[in-house]
């Protein structure tokens, strides 16, 4: 498979088909975990993103969050959600699941406020990584199976 996406397209792309599947309540879930998480703590997530990635994978990483920002917007719309925090938390997310392992305990500070709604993204490695990462306040109320 091509990187179009950065060096895990194709959970990028799986990520990216989701999107569109979620419920208002679960924009509305998105938003609120994203606002509970630390602008500081995000910040050095995205600064281990950089530390880890090529200029070539950054672009990459990019270019696959334009898209889901897209896809996040146009779902928010389809829904008469109207709130930048939930595609700021796709933002993120998609950052995440492009450099997965890469990032350590960094991937569950970008991925939690999706992973509220989606607990498959808390896995980014079978063999090393689950939801039992992922804080009890984000996996607990609504969750997809």
């Amino acid at each position: 498979m091509t990187t179009i996406f950065g060096p895990n397209s194709r959970r990028v792309l799986q990520f990216l088909t989701h999107i569109e599947d979620l419920s208002p309540q679960e924009i509305d879930r998105v938003a609120g975990v994203w606002r509970q998480t630390s602008s500081q703590t995000r910040a050095e997530a995205w600064a281990e993103v950089r530390r880890t990635t090529t200029d070539e994978e950054r672009y990459r990483i990019l270019v696959a969050a334009s898209v889901a920002r897209r896809a996040a917007l146009d779902t928010a719309q389809s829904h008469q959600r109207h709130d930048w925090a939930f595609w700021a938390a796709v933002w993120d997310a998609v950052m995440a699941i492009a450099v997965c392992d890469r990032i350590g305990g960094h991937y569950d500070t970008l991925i939690a406020p999706v992973a509220s709604v989606m607990p498959f993204l808390g896995v980014c490695r079978r063999d090393q990584l689950g939801t039992h990462h992922l804080p009890d306040a984000v996996l607990g109320g609504s969750r997809r199976p």
